[in-house]
């Protein structure tokens, strides 16, 4: 009896151990198991920490740029005045080359270094720290200044990033635009628009003005614009208040001549009085007509990389970065609208067809847009796939820079300081469809129509003979006025 009682104990006596020793192995892999998750835990914290940080010394960078792009918003454009040679004289002088001279945004304006929250309104990261800093010679590129940014994460966690930073070349866009109103297709001038300062060109007929409407084609009109001048690949359409020339009556003269046939139809034997106002079945090839159509794909891309690029569908509707959706859907006036014309920089703007495909020749993908004016100009190079129908401008400020052509006493073409009243547009809109323009609009550039132009009411359009030397687009204006040469990212100091 005794030998089995102490055999049954024996036994409890295992078991206690046995149950002893899985409680420790279980409780030591529950302690490895927590501080492997504790240390997981910190790991992905400190690895979104350093994240927050570089993100926020990469704004810091972005924030250069943009400082580039208005310089106003921070030292009213002193700094980051740019010439038309593509020099910043001011910034050189504040930074020449090996001075070891530094600016340091935070000390000279530190209401401009952002602090970064999450949706919660947490604070999450930080600018602490932006420099500008002089070239070296022994930089590993050359360079028109340096610089150092850093982030801060919310808990303190820092990453600096070191770059250096060129202007961005100016950009020309390699187009010239050679009068006033083109349309690649018919053209149709109705109601009381007129065209000053330049040509107007069509490659099909051209439906032309009633005479009442044309004193600035008339030499012997005070009125006369030696500038204006109606040409066409095909044929102008004279209404019936045009008087023709009868050779039966040359006394009574008359304004057109051989109309069906005569290249210059307002040249002697009729009058004269509009000899230089007309040309028509022009042979192909003489007129250097802009290919915007062919360039489709270069300024689609040049929108996207400058975030000006829109959609439409086949409501007529814009949607900001293509993003089909209420919260992108754009009021054209509100979006693209800028009263104060003289100061801000020339905006480039694309308007994409229905599908994002180029432009079809039956025009099955191209929208209808249409606006009307409330008093809100525009400044800028606008180029949109679709139909185009501007009605009326309201009453929009006046553009006191305007350059009117003027011929000195050498006969010699100047460029005239002068204002125009109540200016819509300060610059080119180009349409692969038609394009309507009625109602009051002022226009300073050029429009130009792929599908037809049609005018009624009252347009006016001054041409700026600047486009003469081609579309000029600076970087600086819409897109990044500097371009990062090499970047170094660094833990934080």
């Amino acid at each position: 009896m005794n030998q089995r009682y102490f055999k049954n104990r024996g036994n409890k006596g295992s078991i206690l151990v046995t149950t002893v020793l899985l409680s420790v192995i279980v409780a030591m892999s529950i302690i490895w198991m927590t501080t492997t998750l504790m240390d997981h835990q910190k790991l992905n914290r400190r690895r979104r920490e350093i994240n927050a940080s570089y993100y926020a010394a990469q704004a810091g960078l972005a924030q250069v740029q943009q400082w580039g792009n208005f310089p106003a918003e921070y030292d009213g454009g002193v700094l980051f005045l740019r010439m038309p040679d593509n020099t910043f004289p001011n910034l050189a002088a504040a930074l020449p080359i090996n001075s070891g001279n530094v600016i340091k945004v935070e000390t000279v304006y530190p209401s401009k270094l952002r602090t970064f929250t999450s949706k919660y309104n947490i604070k999450i990261s930080k600018i602490s720290s932006l420099e500008l800093i002089a070239p070296a010679t022994s930089d590993p590129v050359s360079c028109l200044f340096k610089v150092r940014s850093v982030g801060e994460a919310s808990t303190g966690v820092k990453r600096s990033i070191f770059a250096y930073m060129n202007p961005s070349p100016i950009q020309d866009i390699p187009l010239q635009v050679g009068a006033g109103i083109i349309s690649l297709a018919a053209g149709v001038q109705n109601g009381n628009g007129t065209a000053h300062w330049g040509e107007s060109w069509s490659k099909q007929p051209f439906d032309f003005l009633s005479k009442s409407q044309c004193d600035n084609l008339d030499k012997t009109n005070s009125a006369y614009d030696p500038f204006a001048k109606y040409r066409t690949e095909s044929r102008l359409i004279f209404g019936p208040t045009w008087k023709r020339y009868n050779p039966a009556k040359p006394q009574l003269g008359g304004d057109i001549y051989n109309e069906m046939t005569a290249q210059f139809p307002g040249s002697p034997p009729a009058s004269g009085n509009f000899e230089n106002a007309f040309e028509q079945f022009i042979p192909p090839g003489t007129l250097a007509w802009p290919d915007f159509a062919g360039k489709y794909a270069d300024f689609k891309t040049l929108a996207k990389s400058h975030g000006r690029y829109y959609s439409t569908d086949a409501a007529g509707n814009i949607y900001r970065d293509g993003i089909e959706d209420a919260a992108h859907m754009i009021v054209f006036n509100t979006e693209f609208g800028d009263a104060d014309r003289v100061n801000s920089p020339y905006d480039f703007v694309f308007i994409d067809t229905i599908d994002g495909n180029p432009p079809a020749v039956n025009g099955s993908n191209l929208a209808t847009i249409t606006n009307s004016g409330t008093g809100v100009g525009m400044k800028g190079i606008f180029y949109i796939c679709a139909n185009f129908d501007q009605a009326g401008a309201g009453k929009p400020y006046d553009l006191p820079t305007a350059e009117m052509p003027v011929l000195d006493i050498n006969g010699q073409v100047i460029l005239q300081v002068t204002n125009l009243p109540t200016v819509y547009l300060d610059g080119v809109i180009y349409t692969s469809g038609t394009m309507r323009f009625t109602g009051n609009p002022t226009v300073y550039g050029a429009l130009i129509s792929n599908g037809g132009y049609l005018s009624g009411g009252t347009p006016e359009v001054y041409y700026n003979p600047r486009l003469k030397d081609g579309l000029q687009i600076p970087v600086g204006n819409v897109g990044s006025a500097f371009n990062i040469l090499l970047q170094q990212n660094l833990p934080g100091t």
